[in-house]
């Protein structure tokens, strides 16, 4: 029987998230294999077949670290998770940080 973890994406990346947070070794493997993904797109915007192996594997490890059946990372989300974790860049205009979003 699927339970609303099973089936809730939001639920799916709060496992993921706690999975990371609490087991450094996942954390590692995550980074290493979104690493692994190349930081651009093809020339045709299609997912080259070592990049659609690299994605089916850290989907499968993902799975194995939740204990859940994950529905899995795109390539779109692969692409954001690799550019915050690995190119350690995020969309500072959003930053709840930054002094020019204050009220």
């Amino acid at each position: 029987m699927q339970t609303a973890q099973d089936t809730d994406p939001h639920a799916q990346l709060r496992t993921l998230y706690m999975s990371l947070l609490t087991r450094q070794e996942h954390f590692d493997e995550f980074k290493q294999l979104l690493s692994m993904y190349p930081a651009a797109p093809g020339e045709d915007e299609t997912e080259p077949p070592a990049a659609a192996e690299v994605r089916q594997k850290l989907n499968q490890r993902i799975r194995e670290w939740t204990g859940t059946p994950f529905a899995g990372l795109s390539s779109s989300q692969i692409q954001m998770w690799r550019a915050i974790v690995v190119d350690e860049r995020i969309n500072v205009a959003l930053s709840p940080w930054k002094e020019s979003n204050g009220y």
